[in-house]
C-alpha cells in the first residue's frame, strides 16, 4: 500500500450513474465541494475531476453545469469495465497522482484494493462539516448526496477547458458544444450489428437482381437447346 502524497495532485473519478447530482442541486457546485473536501484533508495539489460513466444517461443540462464548472466528462459504453479501464490508463505513466473515487458501485472496492497493491494511492475519505471526515470504500452515493447537500459553496467559473472524451467512438476534445453529438453515438457493436444487417440486405437485393438479369438469358438458352434437340431427331 502506498500513502497518499499531500502536495501531489488528485485525479477524482466521479461515477455519475451511481452518484448523481441530487435533486434541485446546483451541478457546478460539485467540483468546488470536491476541492473544498481536499483541502479540508491536508491535500494542497492541483486537482482534476472527471465526471464519467454512460452520460448518455444524464441529463444535457447537468453535464453542461459541470462541464462549465471545469468537470471534464468521460463517455463509457460500458459501466464497472468501462471506469475501470479509464482509471487505470489514467495512472500509466509516473509520477503517478493521489486517486479518488467517487461511486456507488461495491464492486469497485476491490478494483481500489488492487490499485493500492500495486503502489497507488487512494484517498478513501470525504472530508464534511462534521468533526470526523466520512470514509466509504469506495465513497457510496448515500454519503456523496448528504456531504454535498450539507456543504455551502459557490458554483465554480471554468478557468480552462476540461475537455471531454468519448469511449464509444475513441475520440477526444474540447468545447461542450463538440461533446454534445458523441452521446447520440451508438455502441460500436450495436453499429456494426446495423451495418452487417444494411450489408445483408443490399446483398440479397443483388441477388435478386442477378436473377431478374440471367432470366431473359436462361429462357433463350433453353429455346435453343429445344430447337437443337429437335435437329438431332430429324
Amino acid at each position: 500500500m502506498m500513502m497518499t502524497t499531500n502536495n501531489a495532485a488528485t485525479r477524482v473519478f466521479w461515477d455519475l450513474n451511481t452518484c448523481p447530482v441530487p435533486y434541485g442541486y446546483d451541478g457546478g457546485r460539485v467540483g468546488p465541494c470536491i476541492e473544498q473536501a481536499l483541502r479540508k484533508l491536508g491535500y494542497s495539489g492541483r486537482v482534476f475531476i472527471t465526471g464519467i460513466g454512460i452520460l448518455t444517461d444524464v441529463s444535457t443540462e447537468v453535464l453542461q453545469a459541470l462541464y462549465s464548472s471545469g468537470v471534464s466528462l468521460c463517455n463509457v459504453r460500458t459501466h464497472c469495465f468501462g471506469v475501470e479501464m479509464k482509471i487505470t490508463c489514467s495512472l500509466s505513466k509516473p509520477p503517478r497522482d493521489n486517486l479518488m473515487l467517487i461511486s456507488g458501485e461495491r464492486s469497485f472496492v476491490s478494483y481500489l484494493d488492487m490499485l493500492e497493491r500495486n503502489r497507488v494511492p487512494v484517498i478513501r475519505e470525504l472530508q464534511s462539516d462534521e468533526v470526523f471526515p466520512i470514509v466509504a470504500n469506495p465513497i457510496e452515493g448515500s454519503v456523496w448526496e448528504r456531504f454535498l447537500l450539507a456543504d455551502g459553496v459557490d458554483s465554480g467559473d471554468l478557468d480552462d477547458d476540461p475537455g471531454w472524451s468519448c469511449e464509444v467512438c475513441f475520440s477526444t476534445g474540447y468545447g461542450f458544444e463538440n461533446f454534445l453529438p458523441h452521446l447520440k453515438h451508438k455502441p460500436r457493436n450495436e453499429a456494426t450489428k446495423e451495418e452487417e444487417e444494411e450489408e445483408d440486405d443490399e446483398e440479397e437485393e443483388d441477388d435478386d437482381k442477378q436473377e431478374d438479369d440471367d432470366k431473359p438469358r436462361n429462357e433463350a438458352s433453353k429455346k435453343q437447346s429445344e430447337r437443337e434437340f429437335k435437329k438431332q431427331r430429324t
